[in-house]
């Protein structure tokens, strides 16, 4: 995410030989999620997600732990418009795969690292409102019992549950998607994420240009969050039982 002198309309695409070629040699060393040292740390089930997640500026050594459905397109364009010019209209998904960026272990060991998580609750409903509800999704899985029924909160549970189905990087337990222990990051929340985003940019990139919000994947989950039943919520609670237990830590 620095700019090492690349500025103007060529230096998404520098930039992304830059970090290709990185990659390649990462890769070329890690065969796989389970070898390449990083994501080793990682339960197994969520090795390959957070492989295509990494994000990773060497300039500023600073890794960031990139959770789905936690505000990380918000984020990462917040960064990128911090990090350097030429950047403000890249797509979100052009600017997600440019930082992708593989640490060498000695880097990771060395980064400072940062996450962001987002209440465990509203995260699953977010997760049934978005990818749930998706016509593509319903036509593969049928969690409702045909190639078209919207399934409910409880069917879209049930299934992650009895299919192990979770995990998919969106359904994944937060926790799991993080490298080695989570003390050693910096964390911040979602319900609180500009001042936390500030304070990150200012530090590793010397300005803030304020919160980039990315609103196009965004459900109505908070409100949603209000009208789950008990049946639904306990199911929540077996499934994310750690992150719930971290996240209300946060809140103290």
């Amino acid at each position: 995410m620095s700019d090492n002198g690349l500025t103007g309309r060529n230096a998404p695409v520098a930039a992304m030989a830059k970090r290709n070629l990185r990659n390649r040699l990462v890769r070329t060393r890690y065969a796989s999620p389970d070898s390449y040292p990083v994501t080793a740390l990682l339960p197994e089930r969520a090795r390959q997600a957070a492989m295509s997640r990494v994000c990773y500026a060497p300039a500023q050594k600073l890794f960031y732990a990139r959770l789905p459905k936690c505000a990380n397109s918000t984020i990462v364009r917040t960064m990128a418009n911090a990090s350097r010019p030429g950047l403000e209209d890249v797509r979100i998904n052009r600017l997600k795969a440019l930082f992708n960026m593989l640490p060498w272990p000695r880097e990771f060991e060395a980064a400072a690292k940062i996450t962001v998580l987002r209440d465990p609750v509203e995260r699953a409903v977010s997760a049934w409102r978005d990818k749930g509800h998706s016509a593509a999704f319903i036509r593969q899985h049928r969690y409702a019992g045909d190639e078209e029924t919207i399934p409910t909160l409880e069917q879209f549970l049930i299934a992650l549950r009895d299919n192990d189905y979770y995990q998919n990087g969106h359904y994944l337990p937060q926790l799991d998607m993080i490298p080695g222990p989570i003390e050693r990051y910096d964390v911040g929340t979602v319900e609180r994420l500009e001042p936390f985003l500030e304070r990150v940019c200012m530090t590793y990139f010397g300005q803030f240009s304020g919160l980039q919000n990315v609103l196009h994947h965004a459900t109505d989950s908070r409100k949603k969050k209000l009208e789950i039943s008990v049946r639904e919520r306990a199911l929540i609670e077996a499934l994310y039982a750690r992150d719930i237990a971290f996240y209300q830590s946060l809140r103290g």
